[in-house]
């Protein structure tokens, strides 16, 4: 059994490392999905300070910034969808990721409670072995005074 339980340590090992990795995994999706999310944040952010400008731009009569801010809202506009979509991606990475740790971790969990059982399995059968050792020798000291004692009377009633 002692071997068995060995191995069981080693699997349990292997299947941590591999939670770890998941969940190092599961980490990076969740972090590429907040980058995108920012991205989206900022090109928002520039619409407004296209607008600002645009606006500014009109009140002063000044046309080289208007073109400048709308050029800016353009690209902006242009750039908004496509991350959207890379965000949506990421997102879609990201519940896959989290699907997999969940089961690796569930999988690593059952394995410890395996070993567990199997530790106090070996406890068990190792107590029992001690137990039935000492019992023996408990005997076989009795029966050798029982012996003795016996030897010793009919020593006594022999003399």
């Amino acid at each position: 059994m002692r071997p068995r339980l060995e191995t069981l340590k080693r699997l349990v090992s292997l299947y941590d490392i591999v939670e770890e990795i998941h969940s190092a995994e599961l980490q990076r999706m969740t972090s590429a999905v907040r980058e995108a999310e920012e991205a989206i944040g900022l090109q928002r952010e520039v619409v407004r300070l296209a607008g600002q400008d645009g606006r500014r731009a009109l009140t002063t009569g000044d046309r080289m910034a208007l073109a400048l801010a709308d050029t800016q809202r353009e690209i902006s506009d242009w750039k908004r969808p496509r991350l959207e979509q890379i965000r949506l991606e990421r997102e879609e990475h990201s519940n896959v990721a989290k699907e997999q740790y969940v089961a690796s971790r569930l999988k690593s969990d059952q394995m410890k409670r395996v070993v567990e059982d199997a530790t106090e399995r070996v406890a068990m059968e190792e107590g029992r072995r001690l137990q039935a050792h000492s019992d023996d020798r408990f005997l076989a000291r009795r029966r050798w005074t029982e012996a003795k004692e016996e030897s010793r009377r009919a020593q006594m009633n022999g003399s």
